[in-house]
């Protein structure tokens, strides 16, 4: 069984630095409230700058071996291109990069995703409740065009989030709908299954077959959605809707977490009580990341 998972994230000082200065004109108490996982931005950087570019690899792929994970796909957590890219060259076999964008609205977007190609960069991410605009907006559509001549997959993330700038009022997956349909060579991944929309989410595989979806994280959306679904019902519904074809495994890991081995074996779990053909349960697990991103 061969494992690439689509959705991690890289997470470098520079970045959280960046990040904590993007933040700096919010309230006092907002940004006090803004810690990750009980910890401070300055005692998160503090602890990254001791780390190397291929230290962090390292231990990634010390962490893949030890889950049974061929490779990756991370996340830059913010505008920081160069060092996505420095990070792939450590192991451009087993590490892949998707790139960001801090304002996706701003007039030189589109020229640096078409940077991307020559730095290896396999993929474009978008935060919309981060973002704080609707993914149908117009002024999104260069991105779009961009992304369309690179040929890069793009992923959003939409509903719940940790993120401490979010606004969930740009959260709807129902704002792909225009650029998914506009867009019919871009593929769209929506991450977390929506997160919380999942039923926005199912609509969307309806009306269009370039927008997909991965199953990152522990899911725990599904606390506070009606119902609280499991995992297994949200991938037989999933599955109904978008196909094997269209849907990808991801873990959502960090540095602050690490490999989360869990969350493999859980998902994977899953996938073993369903009734899935294992040609199926492959395209999830690997197939899918190799052909949308490209992958050798």
């Amino acid at each position: 069984m061969t494992v690439i998972d689509a959705h991690m994230h890289l997470i470098t000082a520079r970045m959280m630095a960046g990040y904590r200065e993007r933040n700096a004109a919010r309230r006092e108490a907002a940004r006090e409230h803004a810690r990750f996982r009980g910890q401070s931005f300055e005692e998160w950087i503090a602890k990254l700058e001791r780390l190397t570019l291929a230290e962090q690899a390292r231990t990634w792929l010390e962490q893949f071996d030890q889950a049974g994970v061929r490779a990756g796909v991370f996340i830059a957590m913010n505008e920081a291109i160069e060092e996505l890219s420095e990070f792939m060259k450590t192991d451009p076999a087993r590490i892949h990069g998707c790139g960001s964008l801090v304002d996706p609205t701003h007039p030189d977007a589109a020229r640096t995703i078409r940077r991307f190609p020559s730095l290896g960069i396999k993929a474009l991410k978008l935060y919309a409740p981060s973002h704080r605009v609707h993914m149908n907006d117009r002024l999104l559509y260069p991105v779009y065009e961009a992304a369309a001549e690179c040929h890069l997959p793009i992923i959003v993330h939409f509903g719940i989030t940790i993120g401490t700038s979010y606004d969930l009022t740009f959260a709807n997956p129902l704002a792909l709908s225009a650029p998914g349909r506009d867009f019919p060579d871009v593929t769209f991944i929506i991450a977390h299954f929506g997160a919380g929309f999942l039923r926005e989410t199912m609509f969307l595989a309806y009306h269009t077959d370039n927008i997909c979806v991965d199953t990152s994280g522990t899911n725990n959306w599904r606390l506070f959605v009606p119902g609280e679904p499991s995992l297994e019902q949200v991938f037989r519904d999933a599955l109904r809707t978008f196909g094997a074809k269209r849907i990808l495994f991801g873990t959502d890991s960090t540095f602050f977490s690490g490999y989360r081995k869990q969350i493999v074996e859980e998902q994977v779990a899953v996938l073993n009580s369903i009734d899935l053909s294992s040609d199926d349960r492959d395209l999830i697990l690997a197939g899918n990341a190799r052909r949308i991103f490209g992958l050798g």
